[in-house]
C-alpha cells in the first residue's frame, strides 16, 4: 500500500459477495485508517449503509441480489450521498459498465486486485466527500445570513416574503388556516432621541427576544422593517389575537434592560387572516397593517383585529408615513 492512510477516521464500507475479497479489503482499509463494515450484495448493504452511514462505499460491481449499478443508484437517494468506488473483476463488458457507473455518479471505477490503487481511490474520494458537505453547510450558512436580521437574529424582510409564499400555499393546499399579526413599538422615535440608536437597537433586540420568548413554537417570526415585526400563526384570527394579546401584554409589564438602564415600552398590533381571495397574501398583509395602524391612531399599546375598523375615511397609509 505504500504507506497510503486515509485522513482522519474515514467510515467505508465494504460491499463484495466474495467473503475472501471482502476480508482482503478490510483489512488494507483498516490498515490506512479507516472505519470498515461490509455486507455481500447490494441489499445487505443499503440496510447497513442506513444503519451505520459511511462517507465511502466500495463496492463491487456484480452480485446477486443488487449489484453495483444499483447500489449506487440507490445510493444517490440517501442524505447525504456517500461517494462510491465501483470494483471490476476484469470480465467482459467493463468498458460499458465503467462509462455507466461514472454517469450514475461514481468516484471511480477500479480492479478489485489494485488494492494501493482503492485505498488511494477511498482517501480522494473521502476527501471528495468532506468537501462538497463543507460547501453545503457553508451554503447553508450563507442562506442563513442571507435571510437573518443581524441586529435581532430573527427572520429579516426577505425570509418573510418567503414564508409567506410558503405558508399561504400550504394553507390552500391543505385547507388550512393562517393569520398573520403585525406588531409595532409605541413611540420609539422617542428612545431613539432619548438615548441614542445604541440604545435603541439594544431595546429593539430585548423586544425580539421577549417576542421569542412568549410565542409558540410553530409561529414564525420576522422583522419586517425598523421596529415593526411579524408574526405568522398557523391558525385561525383567535389563535393570531391571542398570541398578539400575549405579547402586548408582556411588552407592557416588563420594562427591558439596557446599558442605559431599564427602558419601559409598549407596542401595538394589527390582526388579519387569509382569505380566499388573498392571492399570494398581500392582502393578508394589507388588512394586518391597517389593523396595526388603527391600533396606533386609536391609543396605542392595544391589538385591534382587521375584521373590527370601521370603513377607512381615508386611503391607505403611505409609505414612509409615520405611526409611531
Amino acid at each position: 500500500m505504500d504507506g497510503e492512510t486515509v485522513s482522519g477516521t474515514t467510515r467505508v464500507l465494504v460491499v463484495d459477495d466474495s467473503a475472501v475479497v471482502r476480508r482482503l479489503l478490510v483489512c488494507a482499509l483498516r490498515g490506512a485508517g479507516c472505519r470498515v463494515s461490509e455486507a455481500a450484495d447490494g441489499v445487505a448493504a443499503l440496510v447497513e449503509f442506513r444503519r451505520t452511514p459511511a462517507e465511502v462505499v466500495v463496492t463491487d460491481i456484480s452480485m446477486p441480489r443488487l449489484g453495483g449499478l444499483g447500489l449506487l443508484a440507490a445510493l444517490r437517494s440517501e442524505e447525504p450521498p456517500p461517494e462510491v468506488v465501483l470494483l471490476t473483476g476484469g470480465g467482459e463488458g467493463d468498458g460499458a459498465a465503467a462509462i455507466e457507473a461514472l454517469r450514475l455518479g461514481a468516484h471511480d471505477y477500479i480492479p478489485k486486485t489494485a488494492a494501493a490503487a482503492i485505498v488511494l481511490a477511498v482517501k480522494r474520494a473521502a476527501e471528495k466527500w468532506r468537501l462538497r458537505q463543507e460547501n453545503l453547510r457553508l451554503v447553508a450558512e450563507l442562506r442563513t445570513m442571507a435571510l437573518s436580521d443581524a441586529l435581532t437574529g430573527v427572520g429579516n424582510r426577505r425570509a418573510f416574503d418567503e414564508a409567506l409564499h410558503h405558508e399561504v400555499a400550504r394553507a390552500r393546499r391543505q385547507g388550512g388556516s393562517l393569520a398573520l399579526a403585525m406588531l409595532d413599538l409605541d413611540h420609539f422615535k422617542a428612545v431613539n432621541d432619548r438615548l441614542g440608536h445604541p440604545v435603541g437597537d439594544e431595546v429593539l433586540g430585548a423586544f425580539a427576544a421577549r417576542l421569542r420568548s412568549v410565542t409558540r413554537g410553530s409561529d414564525r417570526l420576522f422583522r419586517y422593517g425598523g421596529e415593526e415585526f411579524a408574526l405568522l400563526v398557523g391558525g385561525d384570527l383567535a389563535a393570531a389575537l391571542v398570541a398578539a394579546e400575549r405579547i402586548v401584554r408582556a411588552v407592557r409589564e416588563k420594562p427591558f434592560s439596557t446599558s442605559a438602564g431599564l427602558v419601559g415600552v409598549t407596542c401595538s398590533a394589527g390582526v388579519s387572516f387569509l382569505a380566499p381571495d388573498d392571492g399570494e397574501g398581500a392582502g393578508l398583509v394589507a388588512r394586518a397593517d391597517a389593523a396595526l395602524y388603527a391600533a396606533k391612531r386609536t391609543g396605542r399599546d392595544r391589538v385591534v383585529p382587521f375584521d373590527e375598523l370601521p370603513p377607512a375615511p381615508a386611503g391607505p397609509r403611505r409609505l414612509g408615513e409615520a405611526r409611531c
